[in-house]
């Protein structure tokens, strides 16, 4: 996936990531793919099974300077998110699935639902579909 998500173009200013090994793991994976620098990767402990909420809200602790986040966590909170962001998106966001928007805004805070634009929506499984 994560030679799938440099096609895309996807090439975020920061990634934030679960503490789990496997979100870790499948992150560090992705930033090598799409040459982030991995001593940029930031861990986020409330990111290890975050509901819709834990997930906005690490989204809106992050600096303004940053343009474009990249999240690597757990479901149901990521389905949940990309379901926020785009509704009717998903029923279940696989794994390793990817769902990258453009939003109308001009910093972190989601408070209220944002406009966004669906840019990419890929999973492993949909090559083979």
């Amino acid at each position: 996936m994560g030679k799938r998500i440099a096609d895309h173009g996807i090439r975020p200013s920061l990634i934030v990531t679960s503490p789990a090994v496997r979100a870790r793991t499948t992150a560090k994976i992705v930033a090598q793919e799409i040459s982030y620098p991995l001593e940029f990767l930031q861990s986020d402990d409330s990111m290890y099974l975050a509901s819709l909420d834990s997930l906005l809200g690490t989204v809106i602790s992050q600096d303004n300077g940053f343009n474009s986040l990249m999240l690597f966590g757990h479901n149901p909170g990521l389905t949940d998110f990309a379901n926020f962001l785009v509704p009717g998106l998903t029923n279940n966001l696989p794994t390793a699935g990817v769902v990258s928007v453009q939003l109308d805004i001009d910093d972190w805070s989601l408070f209220s639902q944002p406009r966004a634009e669906l840019l990419a929506y890929d999973y492993p499984k949909l090559a083979a579909s």
